[in-house]
């Protein structure tokens, strides 16, 4: 990365950040992009050179997590479902889940915030797609990476929208322990999606 991309995605980085601290504080009607730009420590101009609106913004936080989790993916020689699930972990232990949560809650109150939020869940799969189908080689491991990668994200969404609650990350299960019948940590929920994946249900 060059020193002028660096301080691109510092500068978008900073924005979002700002925009999304600001929607939690005010909601998302709550603050102008004026206001954004000013607390950030730049000009409105610079704000629009990044984002199109406050929506585009405030999402930019999440893009953010997506391109920290996969610039740390491993790079040995895992099998594909295994490096899948430090990836997915690694993602979504980086604070990852917590701001998506956090925009759904925003997005509930403020309907014009959920088509951007759709394009960052887009971005997340596809991020992870990509990474995975250069690991793999031929069409058997591609229909596998695609396969793989649409039913480990697709699980997210069950956290997501509630259906399964998690515990925080401070009380967590021994390796190995059922987690039935009582609310699973983000690390239990990750092992049991890449298990079920590998053994089936």
């Amino acid at each position: 990365m060059t020193l002028r991309e660096a301080k691109r995605r510092e500068t978008a980085h900073a924005l979002a950040q700002t925009a999304f601290d600001l929607a939690l504080e005010r909601g998302v009607d709550g603050f102008t992009i004026d206001e954004v730009a000013a607390r950030a420590g730049y000009s409105r101009r610079t704000f629009a050179n990044h984002y199109a609106g406050k929506e585009q913004a405030i999402v930019g936080v999440a893009a953010e997590r997506v391109r920290q989790g996969l610039d740390s993916t491993p790079d040995d020689d895992l099998p594909l479902v295994d490096w899948l699930r430090v990836v997915a972990r690694q993602q979504l232990t980086g604070g990852l889940l917590r701001v998506l949560r956090e925009l759904h809650q925003l997005a509930e109150s403020h309907p014009p915030l959920r088509p951007h939020l759709l394009e960052v869940h887009r971005s997340i799969r596809e991020s992870a797609r990509e990474a995975a189908l250069a690991r793999v080689d031929g069409p058997a491991g591609r229909v596998n990476a695609h396969l793989l990668v649409g039913a480990a994200y697709g699980a997210l969404t069950c956290v997501l929208e509630g259906h399964i609650p998690l515990r925080p990350l401070t009380s967590q299960t021994g390796a190995g322990e059922s987690v039935e019948g009582g609310e699973m940590t983000l690390e239990d929920f990750v092992d049991v999606t890449f298990t079920r994946l590998r053994e089936g249900f």
